[in-house]
């Protein structure tokens, strides 16, 4: 075979590969609708969870964890609700601004279902990891986020989507995120502010789950310290509401710190 038709064969392959990944790009922004990416999330639970059994939960293996987070989350994976949530978006879609590469590894802590780990797909990234305590899903490791099944510098993104309020030791879990993200990597942190008490909302639920609320992006932040670099994304606490997000996405310097 020539030279030519060995070269036309590799054009040809390449132009076969850009139209498959322009045809995926395509069908993954129909995920940036609610309703579809919930249809789609809630399909693959029926799929994972229920026809082939693969629902797990972890045994913690750190005592870190506010008592009933497993319950709590367990409570509502498997509701529509919960497969089409738009909240993670509010941290996402500011995220996604970012020059950041969409081959990039991200890794998403908590998520729950594979709504958020969707999400991430309608905005292009396409190498996405979840860690949780529970997993039906092969996208989705079992994991404790104080002690990440991870190498370190193994993500260029590591999202924490309202899932570092569920920690004791929130600057334990913030010193795994940062352990596994890459120098000049982007960390994204979404908490909630809320004025009802960890009694009260125990009270609310049925049963005891003893939450200390986010109360600003100063103290997100402080759990990262000193590994702050340049904070793209600021969103704080609403004065005057009893409940709203607030939200920190920042660069990661490990470089100085390096023991």
């Amino acid at each position: 075979m020539g030279t030519v038709s060995v070269m036309k064969r590799i054009l040809r392959t390449l132009h076969l590969w850009e139209l498959a990944f322009a045809l995926r790009k395509f069908i993954f922004q129909f995920l940036h609708v609610d309703v579809l990416r919930g249809i789609v999330a809630a399909l693959r639970y029926v799929v994972y969870a229920v026809i082939l059994r693969r629902m797990r939960t972890l045994e913690l293996s750190t005592g870190n964890i506010v008592r009933n987070t497993l319950r709590h989350n367990m409570s509502r994976v498997g509701t529509f609700r919960e497969f089409a949530t738009p909240r993670p978006k509010l941290l996402l879609y500011p995220l996604s601004a970012l020059r950041v590469s969409r081959s990039t590894p991200v890794l998403s802590v908590g998520p729950r279902t594979e709504g958020e780990i969707l999400s991430l797909m309608s905005l292009g990234f396409h190498n996405v990891r979840a860690l949780d305590l529970i997993s039906y899903s092969p996208w989705m490791d079992l994991g404790d986020m104080h002690a990440m099944p991870y190498q370190n510098d193994q993500f260029g993104i590591v999202v924490m989507g309202w899932v570092i309020a569920y920690s004791t030791n929130r600057q334990k879990a913030a010193e795994e995120a940062v352990r596994v993200t890459r120098d000049g990597g982007i960390i994204a942190v979404g908490a909630q502010y809320a004025k009802e008490s960890a009694k009260e909302a125990s009270k609310r639920l049925g049963y005891d789950i003893p939450l200390t609320p986010i109360q600003s992006v100063d103290e997100i932040l402080s759990y990262f310290s000193p590994f702050v670099d340049h904070v793209f994304v600021s969103v704080d606490r609403t004065p005057g509401v009893d409940k709203c997000d607030i939200m920190a996405i920042f660069s990661v310097k490990k470089q100085l710190h390096s023991p």
